[in-house]
């Protein structure tokens, strides 16, 4: 045990370095969109559309939200999908009972190959981005937003398969992670400079684009931060001890976070938002457990909290899918963009009540218990 608790912290040390390491952005305006946008009575669909000089934005005005018609494009790709506006945006429950199948999908930032090619290794969508899962639920822990260049794309996606799901009796749970809190509160250090060059050509600024005179604005603050599905709860970072202590459920919590979305975190002074998204003990922050330096009985006792068996988090990175504490916890933040270009894509995917690593191939293995690590760190 000893041994492999030395190799995982080896592993952890370097994928931490690399992670955290500065890397330049050399990106720029590039096709984006749609972007959605209510002035008075008019809706306004504005778009990037890349040409060989430059990106030319295209404007649509309508009346009424059925007349609406998206088209979304990833140019690297050549991937289009279509979709309309939801006829309304409202919260969803956050308690499901157990179900046969669930894809989770952390911290994808933005990286549209690496989502496309997992919902397509699970069966989520077929070759047209439909709904593909049945009655199956697709948990997203957050962490969709930044340092990858398609998050546009992804968000949409994820909005049209919503609808979808719900129609087949399945569902998809997005999950708002810390980055998303941070892009609906105003703290942009981790937007790549394609978004701000995008802004300035669409004549939109940046916070617009999410914020409450948008479509996609509007829609991330149904968003829960904590959702429970049978035995097992899921959030971004994790439930600490604080937040464990509190006394408030899982419907309250997420009441109170959609309350505070858009408030900048250092002006909180509300005790239970504050709970929520501390950055230090809150779900969207929190990762002492994932790093192996919480007591055993502090997690039995966040998970009674949450009436749950189990806990599935994101947002500390780990070198696979990871299950520690007796599997009690399961890890599944990992380096995407790497495993993508390694032939190593992977994430979790529990059938039947048994978790697995799915790979991007669709071949899958149980997931096995590994040792509680002590050195493990994560990226912002």
């Amino acid at each position: 045990m000893h041994r492999k608790l030395g190799i995982f912290a080896a592993l952890f040390s370097a994928l931490s370095a690399w992670a955290q390491a500065p890397a330049p952005d050399h990106s720029g305006a590039d096709s984006d969109g749609p972007h959605i946008f209510f002035r008075g009575s008019e809706i306004v669909v504005r778009s990037l559309e890349r040409t060989d000089k430059a990106p030319i934005v295209r404007t649509q005005r309508y009346t009424r939200r059925e007349e609406v018609l998206l088209t979304c494009s990833v140019s690297e790709s050549g991937d289009v999908f279509s979709f309309r506006l939801k006829n309304r945006l409202q919260p969803t429950p956050c308690c499901y009972p157990e179900v046969e199948r669930l894809l989770v999908i952390s911290d994808i930032e933005g990286n549209f190959e690496a989502f496309k090619g997992l919902l397509k290794a699970a069966g989520a969508i077929d070759g047209t981005f439909r709904w593909a899962f049945g009655k199956g639920h697709v948990v997203l822990l957050g962490d969709f937003f930044d340092r990858g260049l398609n998050v546009t794309e992804i968000l949409w996606l994820i909005y049209k398969l919503e609808d979808e799901a719900e129609r087949a009796g399945g569902r998809v749970h997005y999950l708002l992670g810390n980055h998303e809190v941070m892009n609906l509160c105003g703290d942009y250090r981790y937007v790549r400079n394609k978004y701000t060059e995008n802004a300035r050509l669409l004549g939109e600024q940046y916070p617009q684009w999410y914020g409450e005179n948008s479509e996609l604005g509007r829609w991330l603050r149904t968003k829960n931060v904590i959702v429970r599905i049978g035995p097992y709860v899921f959030c971004h970072g994790g439930i600490s001890p604080t937040v464990a202590a509190s006394g408030h459920n899982l419907e309250t919590l997420n009441e109170v976070a959609r309350r505070y979305l858009g408030v900048p975190l250092d002006q909180i002074t509300d005790s239970t938002a504050a709970c929520i998204f501390s950055r230090e003990h809150g779900l969207l922050w929190y990762r002492a457990a994932a790093r192996g330096k919480m007591a055993p009985h502090e997690l039995e006792a966040a998970l009674s909290f949450a009436e749950a068996q189990y806990s599935v988090v994101g947002h500390t990175l780990m070198p696979e899918v990871t299950a520690l504490y007796g599997g009690r916890l399961i890890c599944v933040d990992v380096l995407h963009e790497e495993h993508l270009r390694n032939g190593t894509l992977h994430t979790l995917l529990i059938e039947g009540g048994i978790p697995y690593i799915l790979y991007g191939n669709g071949e899958r293995k149980v997931l096995q218990h590994q040792p509680v690590l002590q050195h493990a760190r994560g990226r912002n």
